[in-house]
């Protein structure tokens, strides 16, 4: 959970946009109206509060039918959906690729994650009824592919992304965690003591693609499980389940074999996939070697989090990632 001011933030909220008011509320027309380009703030009411979101809209994408991919991207602890867009770089790649990507804003900066994080976590804030309505109300107003909804996030936001995976699989086709586990109630197995999600906490309604990306000298949101090691004082549970239990989780409710296969190797990076699963679907990992609590090939953070990796840009692999598996 990444807990300082640490990027340049690009402006604040503009009043609720009638169009997305209109969406919410179910009223007819509302994705009449052409579409903005740029960064646009949506707002949504969800939970009785007034959530928000910042949307980039590239300038080929205005006013044009054809349905594309939508990415949402969450921020880590803290975070801002300004800092978040800087962090992973994803509009620039947004402009290249077509499509939509969407930086939330958390409730003081965090997300409820299952078992953490912050103010979120402590009001049990529904931030997976915010995610579904975020959905609706992006879709209202622009051509909203609904067989290519991905997330994306890190750290605090990873986590979410997980959570999203466990309980909104009938709206999103695949998840990419950065530096994040799986962090929903756990139980002790009888079997050599080993941590595992129950079906109860995570049990998504379909096979979902999983991309995991960690760096493994994180000590924040640790690879090999235990005690997260944060530089403030962070509400929640921050023991964790290791890397590999994670992804033993999301192979047993994709129902993967146990064979897997490299991907990708380079630098400090590799990557293996489990690629027999149902419905087609992929189970994937990228271990950075030394790789601290950063977003590899993105935005620089403060030095207390580790080293980044400048070899291999999460970005970039992400979306190739989600272009190959929609749901």
């Amino acid at each position: 959970m990444v807990a300082a001011a640490i990027l340049a933030g690009c402006g604040s909220p503009e009043p609720l946009g009638t169009a997305a008011e209109r969406a919410v509320a179910g009223e007819p027309g509302s994705a009449r109206e052409p579409s903005p380009a740029g960064d646009i703030w949506i707002h949504v009411a969800s939970g009785e509060r007034d959530r928000a979101a910042l949307l980039h809209v590239p300038s080929s994408l205005q006013n044009k039918k054809k349905r594309v991919p939508l990415v949402l991207d969450f921020h880590h602890f803290n975070g801002t959906p300004e800092r978040e867009a800087a962090l992973s770089g994803l509009s620039a790649l947004a402009d290249e690729r077509r499509l939509l990507v969407a930086y939330p804003a958390g409730i003081g900066g965090t997300w409820n994650a299952g078992q953490c994080c912050g103010e979120a976590w402590e009001n049990h804030v529904d931030d997976v009824a915010f995610t579904r309505d975020l959905i609706d109300a992006i879709s209202a107003e622009h051509s909203v592919d609904p067989s290519r909804i991905f997330v994306t996030g890190m750290s605090n936001g990873a986590l979410m992304a997980h959570r999203l995976g466990c309980e909104l699989a009938d709206r999103i086709a695949a998840i990419a965690p950065i530096a994040g586990v799986l962090h929903m109630p756990p139980e002790i197995a009888p079997i050599a003591g080993v941590l595992h999600v129950p079906p109860a906490t995570c049990a998504p309604v379909r096979p979902i693609s999983v991309l995991h990306v960690h760096g493994t000298a994180d000590i924040v949101i640790p690879y090999g499980g235990g005690q997260g090691q944060v530089p403030v004082p962070v509400p929640g549970i921050l023991e964790f389940i290791s890397v590999a239990q994670s992804l033993a989780v999301w192979r047993d409710r994709d129902g993967c074999s146990d064979v897997s296969h490299r991907t990708y190797a380079h630098g400090d990076t590799t990557c293996r996939a489990w690629s027999i699963c149902a419905d087609e679907v992929e189970v994937e990992h990228c271990a950075v070697e030394g790789g601290g609590h950063t977003w590899p090939g993105g935005g620089d953070l403060p030095p207390v989090f580790g080293e980044k990796s400048e070899t291999f840009h999460a970005s970039e692999r992400l979306l190739d990632f989600f272009e190959e598996h929609p749901m």
